[in-house]
């Protein structure tokens, strides 16, 4: 009698327990691991938004002020070869209704120290491509001004005066893209970024 109730005490799981513990077990293991996952894509999220803002803003603050404290503006060019100080063309030409500035690639300033710097929107044929660069005396070819992960998706400056002898004020816009091929969203991000300049001389 002894030994039948020993026995019936040691006999141990069934299978439906083992297998009611195993489902709750994976259940409670998916919603961890969701939540594990979600937060670190927030986290990559957060980080590559971040990249594309800081790197925007510092293209911004840095055309701004170089372009604002210029000894001399020298023009705006779509080919890179011919520019034009003259920023009052515009598309259609006057005394057409609602002209609109002339889309340009390229900017060209003479800073105090008496270097040319050229600002320009390159593309996918352009060195380096995908970016807005900057070529000064120091460099032949231009230096991209954003980091090597991103790219410039769209990127145009337009040039507008009221008159001749008005200042020109330099519309700047751009769009920064990161994780353009990635797989992931959480690895994607596009901001745009427009500013206006007028140079002080």
């Amino acid at each position: 009698m002894k030994k039948k109730l020993l026995a019936n005490r040691i006999r141990g799981y069934t299978l439906i327990e083992l297998l009611a513990v195993m489902v709750v077990m994976i259940a409670t293991g998916t919603i961890i691991t969701s939540i594990l996952v979600t937060t670190l894509r927030g986290g990559n999220k957060g980080n590559t938004t971040n990249n594309v803002r800081q790197n925007g803003n510092y293209v911004i603050t840095q055309m701004t002020k170089m372009i604002a404290y210029a000894r001399s503006f020298d023009g705006v060019s779509t080919d890179g070869t011919t520019y034009s100080p003259d920023c009052t063309v515009t598309i259609p030409p006057p005394p057409n209704p609602t002209p609109t500035p002339i889309p340009y690639k390229y900017i060209k300033i003479t800073s105090f120290d008496g270097g040319t710097t050229i600002f320009s929107c390159n593309g996918s044929t352009d060195i380096p491509p995908y970016t807005i660069a900057s070529q000064s005396a120091l460099s032949s070819t231009g230096q991209s001004l954003i980091d090597s992960s991103l790219r410039i998706t769209s990127c145009v400056f337009y040039c507008s005066q009221d008159n001749i002898s008005a200042s020109p004020r330099i519309d700047i816009d751009f769009t920064i893209t990161s994780g353009a091929a990635s797989l992931f969203a959480e690895s994607k991000s596009s901001i745009s970024f427009q500013t206006s300049v007028t140079p002080r001389n």
